[in-house]
């Protein structure tokens, strides 16, 4: 008799166990979006210039972000992970600030500075781009970048870019207005268009060192001097 009074008590436990733990199954584990990483490219611009913002997000949830940028000066043009910014008409360092969110308001944040240098300080670079001896190897569209530091160099983060004109093992090319200051220089041609930089490339830069080790050196750019490079192309071999 005492077992069976028992029985009702220890089968209610039991389900009311297995009911919190099926509960338990059915809470959903929220991850906060996570920004890996922020990059403006050109980091600095002329008054009136634009650059453009990308960054990395990640959320573990796989869950659709909304991103919100807002700024101290200029203006954000686009939505999603890479917008542009217009820098207004005044010289300064501006600050974007970055807030990603998702469905269930969890949300991270970040902020970039954005440096604006006045035009009238502009200069000109110019100069060729050549083969050190005659080929038959055509430069045509190379793509010639300039960079204000040498760590912006190594990561590819060019201030500014343009293409070569001509053809052929001598091409030249040309910048217009770019700010007084510092600046490393390299031309590349993407033959086998692999947005890297691979075996068969033409390459080149300002500097020393050897196609396996390249050494980009500094250049200046005063007021009232334009500067004019003649850069030493190479193939990329492989190794």
């Amino acid at each position: 008799m005492k077992s069976f009074l028992l029985k009702p008590f220890v089968v209610s436990s039991t389900l009311a166990i297995m009911l919190t733990f099926l509960a338990g199954c059915n809470d959903k584990i929220t991850y906060i979006p996570v920004i890996d990483s922020v990059v403006v490219a050109p980091d600095t611009v002329v008054v009136g210039g634009s650059t453009t913002i990308q960054m990395d997000v990640t959320d573990a949830d796989d869950e659709n972000l909304v991103i919100y940028y807002t700024t101290n000066g200029g203006t954000i043009s686009g939505v999603g992970d890479t917008v542009a910014w217009l820098a207004p008409n005044v010289a300064g360092v501006f600050t974007a600030n970055i807030l990603v969110t998702d469905k269930d308001g969890n949300q991270a944040v970040d902020s970039v500075n954005l440096v604006v240098v006045k035009n009238d300080t502009a200069r000109q670079i110019s100069g060729k781009a050549v083969f050190p001896s005659p080929s038959d190897l055509d430069l045509a569209e190379s793509k010639v970048r300039i960079y204000t530091s040498k760590e912006n160099w190594a990561s590819h983060t060019a201030f500014a870019t343009v293409k070569t004109t001509g053809f052929g093992s001598i091409v030249s090319f040309n910048f217009n207005y770019v700010p007084s200051g510092s600046y490393y220089l390299d031309v590349w041609k993407d033959i086998d268009f692999g947005n890297t930089i691979n075996v068969g490339d033409y390459f080149g830069w300002y500097g020393s060192g050897t196609i396996y080790n390249p050494n980009p050196e500094p250049f200046n750019i005063e007021p009232g001097v334009p500067k004019v490079l003649n850069i030493q192309m190479r193939v990329v071999p492989a190794k």
